[in-house]
């Protein structure tokens, strides 16, 4: 009993593994890492295509009402905040970077990692390329994966 105690402590302690988190996700019923990681970077892509074609209803029901968006430059948009910036933004294009990954938090909640560099400018102002690396933070609600935190930081 007290050898499978240690053993459990010591799986708990190396969670950061891809292999035991893979394992743990499974066995909590979760789709295996690969596949998540795939199924999650999906959705980032969509949410970026729908900031390039400018697509707002579509962002309005692909964001979770409790959306925060934290930017590079320190600025943060919520839901409604960030529909309204978008009306005057123009995202020429973006590029993700493929060593994205995936970080398992729980049976419901996973952090994607990832380094993008997008071209794009407000309204007026001259287009800029910025290169970050971003985490979008997703939860699964309703059966379906929904992200409800993105925070960028500026990356060379």
């Amino acid at each position: 009993m007290i050898g499978r105690r240690s053993l459990a402590g010591a799986a708990g302690l190396a969670l950061a593994s891809p292999i035991l988190v893979d394992t743990t996700a499974r066995a909590q019923g979760q789709p295996d890492t690969a596949k998540l990681r795939e199924a999650l970077m999906a959705l980032e892509r969509q949410s970026w295509d729908y900031m390039k074609t400018r697509d707002r209803s579509a962002l309005r029901r692909f964001l979770a009402d409790d959306l925060l968006q934290v930017y590079a430059d320190g600025s943060r948009y919520y839901k409604n905040d960030f529909l309204d910036y978008m009306a005057n933004y123009r995202l020429d294009g973006y590029d993700i970077e493929p060593g994205y990954e995936v970080h398992v938090i729980g049976p419901t909640v996973a952090a994607l990692v990832y380094r993008v560099t997008f071209r794009g400018t407000p309204r007026f102002d001259l287009a800029k390329t910025d290169k970050v690396l971003a985490t979008s933070t997703y939860v699964r609600r309703d059966g379906k994966w929904t992200g409800v935190l993105y925070q960028e930081t500026p990356s060379r």
